[in-house]
């Protein structure tokens, strides 16, 4: 029970993290941008990232750098 509410705490964390540096023109103009950020974040605890700090910074290098995965 420990390892799930730990993983929350961190999935919480991080996508407080990256949701701050988020702008309102990112905002509007991808509207899905809090999925992805959700999608991203998921992928990283589930591949075993433990720290908040560098998956936020991953999730949005994926948001500004990958616009093929925008559709």
């Amino acid at each position: 029970m420990a390892g799930i509410a730990q993983n929350i705490e961190l999935y919480n964390s991080a996508y407080r993290l990256a949701w701050k540096h988020v702008t309102e023109l990112q905002k509007r103009e991808k509207p899905n941008i809090a999925s992805r950020l959700h999608n991203f974040i998921q992928l990283q605890i589930k591949q075993g990232a433990t720290e908040p700090l560098y998956i936020a910074s991953e999730a949005l290098r994926d948001v500004e750098f990958n616009p093929e995965t925008w559709d």
